[in-house]
């Protein structure tokens, strides 16, 4: 069987980092894009410019994603699967979130994935073309379901990232043959969570509680249990599968925030469903 090509963003460390050595490892040819690119020096001797391409992509940029997706039809005629992962974290009461910060994060987690979104199904479409297609794997959070204290707008960036593939997933002819799945991930032990948190915003007096800072203490080292590197193994090997799920939530803290999540708005359904249904026009 011919090597697939991926296409990863995010790929210097974290999740891209561990899925760009999971390709490569099994076989595979990787497109590796990041602002970082350099992090990815030492995997180039042992793979070459045959099995690995370094492309310097800032997402928030249109033209660097257009790029990037030429880089990878010029050397190998085409993309297989896209593995959408960039992305930031930052950790401050939705009060204490300056909103150039805040924005800074939607920039990335919510317009640059959506920019390589938009490219990727385009390329499925009209580069691939339906008899090859493609595989779209984007990665949100469990917190784009639900969400957590000083998480909100990294919880509201993922849920219109969510909301966006999910129409895009309405969208699309089934003749494309191009599939989108959403992974869903529980806290995972990242450098990015961990840096992201000890260099957390400080909270405003009003939130300076012994709660408040043990919230804060639960998302950061040894108390995180969710293993990335179990998790990207996991999402390389349903992504073989010839169809994916549309979500695949990840670790037992994704699975106990969305069950309450779901129970919630069932038990919204139970007290107020047969009222609010009522809201229509008389006949």
């Amino acid at each position: 069987m011919a090597p697939k090509v991926w296409l990863i963003t995010g790929s210097s460390s974290g999740f891209g980092r561990i899925m760009t050595e999971l390709v490569l490892e099994n076989g595979d040819i990787c497109v590796a894009t990041s602002i970082e690119p350099t992090a990815l020096s030492d995997l180039f001797p042992k793979y070459g410019k045959e099995r690995l391409r370094l492309v310097n992509t800032d997402v928030t940029q249109v033209d660097e994603v257009a790029l990037a997706f030429s880089v990878a039809e010029q050397a190998f005629g085409h993309v297989d699967v896209v593995f959408n992962n960039a992305g930031v974290l930052l950790a401050a009461e939705v009060e204490g979130t300056p909103e150039d910060r805040a924005k800074d994060l939607f920039d990335v987690n919510f317009w640059g994935n959506a920019n390589v979104l938009r490219e990727a199904v385009r390329f499925f479409r009209e580069v691939n073309g339906p008899e090859r297609g493609g595989k779209l794997i984007q990665v949100t959070s469990c917190a784009g379901i639900s969400t957590w204290p000083t998480l909100g707008y990294y919880a509201a960036s993922k849920h219109a990232m969510e909301a966006l593939a999910r129409t895009i997933v309405l969208e699309v002819q089934p003749e494309w043959n191009i599939q989108i799945m959403l992974v869903e991930p529980g806290f995972m032990r990242t450098p990015m969570l961990n840096f992201e948190f000890h260099n957390k915003l400080a909270p405003i007096p009003a939130y300076a509680t012994p709660a408040a800072e043990q919230t804060r203490a639960d998302m950061v080292g040894e108390r995180i249990k969710g293993d990335p590197q179990k998790a990207m193994e996991l999402v390389h090997k349903v992504a073989q599968r010839e169809k994916l799920p549309l979500h695949l939530p990840i670790g037992a803290d994704a699975v106990d925030l969305i069950q309450e999540q779901v129970a919630e708005l069932t038990r919204a359904l139970d007290e107020w469903g047969s009222i609010v249904k009522d809201v229509v026009f008389a006949e």
